[in-house]
């Protein structure tokens, strides 16, 4: 398997994991919304630990793999 099918390979399977969190998430807070707060504590420490992450390996190899993400794209979802 070439990398770069390796990688459509476990972004796909990343994605089905997150959409499931998104659910799981879902399910928790109309269940008990005093969780709601939790819950989104838990996807703010997700998505900061995340672009975190790709900043460090950015600085240490020189190369920038979000460059081409819009932000205006990303954004529309905020």
């Amino acid at each position: 398997m070439t990398e770069l099918k390796e990688l459509e390979n476990k972004m796909r399977a990343t994605m089905a994991s997150a959409k499931e969190c998104v659910d799981i998430s879902l399910q928790i807070t109309k269940e008990e919304q005093s969780t709601t707060a939790v819950v989104e504590k838990h996807w703010e420490n997700f998505v900061i630990h995340l672009f975190e992450y790709v900043k460090k390996k950015e600085k240490e190899t020189g190369q920038e793999i979000l460059k081409g993400i819009s932000l205006g794209k990303l954004m529309k979802f905020l």
